[in-house]
């Protein structure tokens, strides 16, 4: 059986984590927190404390992913800490829910861009997602050394193109007053302190989505030991600093209350302010390249979670057999890319919108991630056996801050959206009588 080949070095690591992480969010959610801010330190402090909370989970994961540096290592994770019947439960819902929402939903919003871009001309927003879709999956499929590089190549793109734009703004736009606090009743207190945190984090957190992918590549990372836990502190850290630099870049050009004005369009401003009234091109070009750094990064990573439960099922189970899959020629997990490549496709052409989407897999998604960082009390010991092993710093505090967090996001999300977070849930559920089936047939196998 052909296996996958370790790789990726600690520059991809950080590229995966970094190009999974940013996305378009930074381009519009500042204007969305100025909305519910109430002075510019308020800004500041959000933006810090959702890095702070992920990199608390990131930090954990370090430690989990370095005991099980496999492919998929999360479901490897959740199987030793809970049982075989959680770890499948989470590799259904990230193929079925996750992989292929989040997926589909970055590429609709690649194909938004590409149609705003063009004019219209050349088809739909959803025609392009497929098209997107394709063409990383054809990376990919090349081998993880092609995909690394692609996201290399593509984070270094985006995260220059936000540094110009930046920088661009500190030395060719004029700076603005500070915006002085407001005194309101209503902005004043403790309560109203907590009120906006606890909008301003519901605002941003997901800007900070994706740091969990890298770990589904940890099979194919060279020297896991250093790399895994290195590469996600230093993506998150660096993520959450380049998130502050730009929100400078946006109060220093804009008062507090131009920015609520501008709303989702405050990228756009900032770049008129800096290079004229032109500008709009060079962001929507900006934008576009964020968002195909996101995808690609997703087409990369999620398909190898797809891959650890299918090499654990195969026997028996012709269709498996083909997900379990990999090319000995490129040493790809060519099945399993193509699987995850086929379910976005149809997400695209049933959902047709990202907002559906993101409705749909936010808590699944944010439930195993609790989970996974919530092993981290069952495994530990394994760690500490260990006395040259990676652990997480500040344990146990560092790993209850996420998931106390995190817990807190997912009950606001359920009563704001009940509906469809319960269709998200259901299809997840379905992954508890299929693993039902498949361990019988297992068992009827061996015997």
């Amino acid at each position: 059986m052909t296996s996958l080949k370790r790789e990726l070095g600690l520059a991809a690591v950080v590229a995966v984590v970094m190009g999974d992480m940013l996305g378009s969010g930074i381009f519009f959610t500042p204007g969305e927190l100025a909305r519910v801010a109430t002075a510019p330190w308020q800004v500041y402090f959000i933006w810090a404390l959702c890095g702070a909370i992920v990199l608390c989970g990131a930090l954990t994961l370090g430690e989990l992913a370095t005991l099980f540096p496999r492919a998929g290592s999360t479901y490897h994770v959740m199987t030793e800490a809970y049982g075989p019947l959680t770890g499948f439960v989470k590799v259904w819902m990230e193929a079925w829910v996750s992989a292929p929402g989040s997926i589909a939903g970055v590429a609709i919003v690649f194909g938004e861009f590409v149609v705003q871009f063009t004019g219209g001309r050349g088809g739909s927003a959803p025609s392009w997602g497929l098209v997107a879709i394709a063409v990383f999956a054809a990376i990919n499929l090349a081998g993880v050394r092609w995909g690394g590089r692609a996201q290399v190549v593509l984070t270094s793109v985006k995260i220059g193109g936000i540094l110009a734009l930046v920088l661009g703004s500190f030395f060719l736009a004029d700076a603005v007053a500070p915006t002085p606090p407001e005194t309101t009743p209503e902005a004043a207190g403790f309560m109203a302190l907590l009120r906006f945190v606890g909008l301003g984090v519901a605002a941003v957190f997901f800007t900070y989505d994706g740091w969990t992918d890298v770990s589904h590549v940890a099979g194919e990372v060279s020297a896991p030991e250093r790399n895994l836990p290195l590469g996600l502190a230093t993506g998150v850290g660096s993520i959450t600093v380049l998130y502050l630099i730009v929100n400078h870049a946006f109060l220093r050009v804009m008062p507090l209350e131009r920015m609520r004005e501008e709303g989702a369009t405050v990228a756009t401003a900032l770049a008129a302010a800096t290079f004229g009234s032109g500008a709009s091109t060079i962001v929507s070009a900006l934008i576009m390249i964020s968002i195909a750094g996101a995808l690609g990064g997703l087409v990369m990573t999620a398909p190898r979670i797809v891959f650890a439960a299918a090499e654990k099922y195969r026997a028996g189970n012709p269709l498996i057999e083909k997900m379990a899959f990999v090319s000995p020629r490129t040493g790809a997990p060519a099945g399993a890319i193509l699987f995850s490549a086929a379910l976005a496709a149809i997400a695209i052409i049933f959902f047709q919108t990202f907002d559906r989407l993101v409705a749909f897999i936010l808590v699944p998604l944010q439930l195993m991630n609790v989970l996974t960082v919530a092993a981290i009390f069952r495994l530990r010991s394994r760690a500490a056996a260990d006395p040259n092993a990676y652990s997480t710093p500040g344990y146990p505090f560092v790993p209850l801050v996420f998931v106390i967090v995190m817990s807190l996001l997912m009950l606001n999300a359920f009563v704001y959206n009940p509906v469809d977070t319960l269709y998200g849930l259901l299809l997840t559920a379905v992954g508890i009588p299929v693993y039902r089936i498949l361990a019988k047939n297992e068992t009827r196998l061996r015997s």
